[in-house]
């Protein structure tokens, strides 16, 4: 099996993008209530893992530079995996009908 993708990498991308977006919004607006709602969620997946191997508690903020960093590294690991997965089927998928033909 191959481990390059480029859906992958596209999907990585876009992720990287958001987040740091989100991150450069939560930044500009760091004093105001509920200020890294919009990053917390795009880390869900980052937090949900982490409570998950720490035992049910784990905090996330944009002020944890160390956690945001990891959030983020995680989140466009995670969607470089999901675009491979689906390169991989959509592959499958077209091998098998064009195998089907001949």
């Amino acid at each position: 099996m191959r481990f390059r993708s480029w859906t992958g990498a596209a999907f990585a991308a876009v992720y990287g993008v958001a987040f740091v977006a989100l991150y450069v919004d939560y930044a500009r607006r760091s004093s105001e209530w509920f200020a890294d709602l919009p990053l917390s969620l795009i880390a869900l997946p980052f937090t949900l893992s982490m409570r998950a191997l720490n035992g049910g508690s784990f905090a996330f903020g944009g002020a944890q530079t160390g956690r945001v960093v990891a959030a983020g590294l995680f989140g466009a690991a995670l969607a470089y995996v999901a675009g491979l997965i689906i390169e991989a089927v959509l592959r499958l998928v077209v091998r098998l009908a064009l195998h089907s033909r001949a």
